[in-house]
C-alpha cells in the first residue's frame, strides 16, 4: 500500500477551545487560551473579568506551521509570504442527539487502556440507553413519504464562513435552523413560532493568524414557559455552545502556489464550553493524560510523570474544602513540608520507600477490584439510612465517577487514569529518576521549576505548536464523565482521532512530562459528512450501538467520523443546568465532602471579602487565619441559590437561577496576599464577581 503523503502545512493547535462569556469579541477584551502549560499558574495581576464587570470570553487563536517531511511542525509561516483565508464551520446537534445517562463504553469490550476490563467483565457500571432529545419532533418521513423530517432543524448548523485578512464575520444560525431559509422553520411554525436567532461565534482574520471567539453563554426555551429542570437533558431549550472544522487556504505570493489545509490531517477542530471558572486550577486528570494513554505506551519513570498530578491535586485545595480540610491531599503534603521532609517525595533516602508507599495507597485503583468505599445514595432510595456503606474511608480523589448511577458500584468513585496510576505505582516502587540538580523545601517551588521547563520548551519553535494542543488539553477534565465539563467519553477512544502519535519523548531535554504527541480529530471529509451529518441511531441509542461501532468494518462507524457539532453534542443542554448542578456531593460523613468538576467550577471558596479582612491591619493575626480557613460555597457568591447532588431542597431552583446568573459568579483569581501571617501562603486563589472591583 502507497503511503500516505504528509502535509506541508498544519494548523495549530489542533483541538482549540473557546470559552463562552458575556464580555465583548473583540481581541483586548478578552482572554486567549494557553498555548503553554502551566504558563499561567502564578500569576496575581490577571483580569478575568472586562471593567463593566462582565466574564470575558476565553477566544482561540489558531497559527499556521511549515512541516517537515514526516509532517512534523518546524515554524509558523510568516504571513507577509502568503495569502490566507480561514473557513470555519461550526454547529450545535445537542437537540438533536440522545439523552445522557451515562457513558455508553462502560459496558463495551475494547483494548482501550484508559477503561478497566473489570467494567465489562463485571459489568461494575453497565451503560444505560438513551431516548432521543425532543421525542416529540419526528421525522415525519419515516411515517409518510415524501413528508419532512423535521429533527433536522434541531441541528443549528450555520454555513461555513471564510474571512480573508483583516476581516471579522459572525456565525449566526437559527432554532430551530430552517433547512429551506425561503420556507422558513417548518418546525417553528408547527409550534405556532419563529426561529430564534443564535449567534454561535465570530471569526477573525488578524495578520494571517485565525481569532475564533465564542458566543455569549445564551440559552432558552422556544416555549418560555418551559423550565430547565434536568441535569442534561431538557426539551425545547438551546444554547450556543458548538464545535466544528478550522481549514485555511494559503497562497504563496511569488510563486501562486496553492494549498489547502482541509483534511483531518492539516485542518484544526474547535469546541466552545462553558467559563473555566478557575482559570489557573488544572483538573487533577486532564484531556491530555487521558489522549496519551489510549495506546499502552512505555514511558521512562520519572518525577515529571508523578508530580503533576500530585501537584493539581494539592491545588484543588482553593476550589473544594474537602480537599483543603483533613483528610486531604493538601494536608498530607503540608505535614512533610512542616517536619523538613519534602524531599521524601523525590528523594530516595531512608524513610522515603514508607512514605511513597503510604502516599501510594491514598490513591483508588482503577483496576475498581474492589468494593468497600463509602456509597453515594441515589435520590430514587427508599430508605433514608445509607445501608451498605463502605468500611474503609474514602480514597483519593474525592470526586464522583462514571459509575454514579450505580450506588455500591466501586465506579460511584473517580480513580485517576491507568497511565497515571501506573507511574504512582513506578514511584512507589522506587522506579523513577530525578536531575541532578533537585532541591525543593515545598511543592510550589517544585510547581515553578516545571513550570519553567514549559515555558524553555516553548522557546523551540518545533515544539510550539504541539505544546499548544497540550495547554488547551491540559484545561480540559479528562473523566470522570457523567457528561463532564466541556467533552465528554468518545475523547477517550483511539476512533476518534485521525493521529495520535508521539512527537518528542521530552518536553525539555531530559525531562519527560509525557513528551508531546500529535493529536488530530477524525475529521469527515465533505463527501463523507454529506451522508452521515444527520445519522442517529432511531429512537434509543444502546451500549450494544456503542459495541459495534467499534469496528471499522462496522455500519455503526459513521459515529467515530467526527462533523460540525458532534464533540460537544454528548454534553447537557442548557450547559448552564449541568454546570451549576454539579456541587457537593453527600454522603454518610462530614469529612471529606466529596465534589464534582472543582478545578473548572468551583465548589468552595476564599472570597473577596475574606482577602479584604485578612489584609487588614486591625484584624489580629489568630482571626486572620480563622478568616483564611473560613471557606465558602462559590454559588454564595451570588443568588443561584445552594444546589448540588442531592440537595433537593435548593436542587430545581438553582438549575434554572444557574441559566441567568452565571454570570455574576465569582472568577477565581491568584492574588496576592500581602501579610505574613503563618499559615496564609505570598499567593492565594480568590473568588472574584463584577460587583467586586479591585
Amino acid at each position: 500500500m502507497k503511503s500516505k503523503k504528509k502535509p506541508k502545512f498544519r494548523i495549530y493547535p489542533s483541538i482549540g477551545i473557546a470559552r463562552v462569556g458575556n464580555g465583548k469579541a473583540e481581541k483586548d477584551e478578552v482572554i486567549f487560551s494557553p498555548e503553554v502549560p502551566w504558563a499561567n499558574l502564578f500569576e496575581t495581576d490577571q483580569n478575568y473579568l472586562t471593567k463593566e464587570g462582565a466574564i470575558k470570553k476565553q477566544a482561540q487563536r489558531f497559527y499556521i506551521y511549515a512541516c517537515d517531511k514526516n509532517g512534523a511542525p518546524v515554524a509558523k509561516i510568516n504571513p507577509a509570504e502568503y495569502k490566507i483565508e480561514w473557513t470555519v464551520e461550526v454547529a450545535n446537534k445537542k437537540p438533536f442527539w440522545y439523552d445522557f445517562n451515562n457513558s455508553l463504553d462502560l459496558s463495551i469490550k475494547t483494548k482501550n487502556y484508559n477503561l478497566s476490563s473489570n467494567f465489562y467483565k463485571e459489568q461494575i457500571a453497565p451503560g444505560i440507553s438513551a431516548a432521543l432529545r425532543n421525542p416529540n419532533v419526528l421525522n415525519e418521513g419515516l411515517r409518510k413519504e415524501g413528508t419532512p423530517n423535521y429533527r433536522e432543524e434541531l441541528v443549528n448548523s450555520p454555513n461555513a464562513v471564510t474571512v480573508k485578512e483583516r476581516q471579522k464575520k459572525t456565525i449566526d444560525g437559527q432554532f430551530p435552523f430552517p433547512l429551506k431559509k425561503s420556507d422558513g422553520s417548518l418546525l417553528a411554525q408547527k409550534m405556532s413560532t419563529t426561529s430564534k436567532p443564535v449567534t454561535l461565534a465570530t471569526v477573525e482574520n488578524d495578520k494571517g493568524t485565525l481569532i475564533f471567539y465564542p458566543a455569549d453563554g445564551i440559552s432558552a426555551a422556544l416555549n418560555p414557559s418551559d423550565l430547565n429542570t434536568d441535569f442534561a437533558d431538557n426539551s425545547n431549550w438551546y444554547d450556543d455552545i458548538c464545535d466544528g472544522r478550522v481549514t485555511a487556504r494559503i497562497t504563496h505570493k511569488k510563486t501562486g502556489k496553492v494549498f489547502d489545509l482541509s483534511d483531518a490531517d492539516a485542518a484544526a477542530w474547535v469546541a466552545t464550553a462553558p467559563p473555566d471558572y478557575a482559570p489557573q486550577i488544572q483538573p487533577i486528570a486532564t484531556m491530555y493524560d487521558l489522549i496519551s494513554g489510549i495506546e499502552k505506551e512505555k514511558y521512562t519513570p520519572e518525577m515529571s510523570l508523578v508530580f503533576p498530578l500530585f501537584y493539581r491535586l494539592y491545588r484543588m485545595q482553593w476550589v473544594n474544602a474537602g480537599d483543603f480540610l483533613s483528610p486531604s491531599f493538601r494536608e498530607t503534603i503540608d505535614e512533610l513540608t512542616a517536619n523538613g521532609k519534602f524531599q521524601l517525595l523525590f528523594k530516595k533516602e531512608p524513610g522515603a520507600k514508607a512514605e511513597r508507599e503510604r502516599i501510594f495507597n491514598l490513591f483508588r485503583n482503577p483496576k475498581y477490584d474492589y468494593n468497600n468505599e463509602p456509597i453515594i445514595p441515589s435520590k430514587d432510595t427508599t430508605d433514608l439510612t445509607n445501608f451498605g456503606s463502605g468500611t474503609e474511608t474514602l480514597k483519593l480523589p474525592f470526586y464522583p465517577g462514571d459509575g454514579i448511577n450505580y450506588p455500591g458500584s466501586p465506579a460511584q468513585w473517580f480513580a485517576v487514569p491507568p497511565i497515571l496510576y501506573q507511574q504512582l505505582k513506578n514511584w512507589k516502587d522506587g522506579k523513577f529518576e530525578t536531575p541532578e540538580d533537585f532541591d525543593f523545601e515545598h511543592i510550589d517551588e517544585m510547581g515553578a521549576y516545571y513550570q519553567r521547563q514549559f515555558e524553555e520548551a516553548a522557546k523551540d519553535d518545533s515544539k510550539s505548536a504541539l505544546l499548544m494542543t497540550r495547554a488547551v488539553l491540559e484545561t480540559l477534565y479528562g473523566g470522570g464523565f457523567h457528561p463532564g465539563v466541556e467533552l465528554t467519553w468518545p475523547m477517550r477512544h483511539s476512533q476518534i482521532y485521525a493521529e495520535n502519535t508521539e512527537v518528542y519523548k521530552n518536553v525539555h531535554k531530559s525531562t519527560g512530562l509525557f513528551g508531546l504527541r500529535e493529536i488530530r480529530i477524525n475529521a469527515a471529509s465533505p463527501e463523507e459528512q454529506a451522508e452521515i451529518f444527520y445519522n442517529d441511531f432511531g429512537l434509543l441509542m444502546t451500549p450494544d450501538h456503542i459495541q459495534k461501532s467499534i469496528s471499522p468494518r462496522s455500519k455503526n462507524h459513521w459515529i467515530w467520523k467526527i462533523t460540525p457539532g458532534d464533540l460537544t453534542k454528548w454534553m447537557g443542554i442548557p450547559w448552564q443546568s449541568d454546570a451549576g448542578s454539579c456541587q457537593a456531593v453527600f454522603t454518610d460523613s462530614q469529612y471529606p465532602v466529596p465534589a464534582w468538576w472543582a478545578a473548572n467550577l468551583p465548589v468552595d471558596v476564599l472570597t473577596k471579602d475574606s482577602l479584604d479582612r485578612i489584609q487588614d491591619e486591625k484584624v489580629l493575626p489568630d482571626t486572620k487565619q480563622y478568616i483564611y480557613g473560613n471557606r465558602l460555597p462559590w454559588l454564595q457568591t451570588t443568588d443561584t441559590g445552594f444546589v448540588g447532588y442531592h440537595a433537593e431542597a435548593g436542587y430545581l431552583n438553582g438549575l434554572i437561577n444557574m441559566v441567568y446568573k452565571w454570570k455574576n459568579i465569582g472568577m477565581v483569581t491568584g492574588r496576592k496576599s500581602e501579610t505574613d501571617v503563618n499559615g496564609i501562603p505570598e499567593i492565594v486563589y480568590v473568588s472574584l464577581n463584577g460587583k467586586q472591583e479591585e
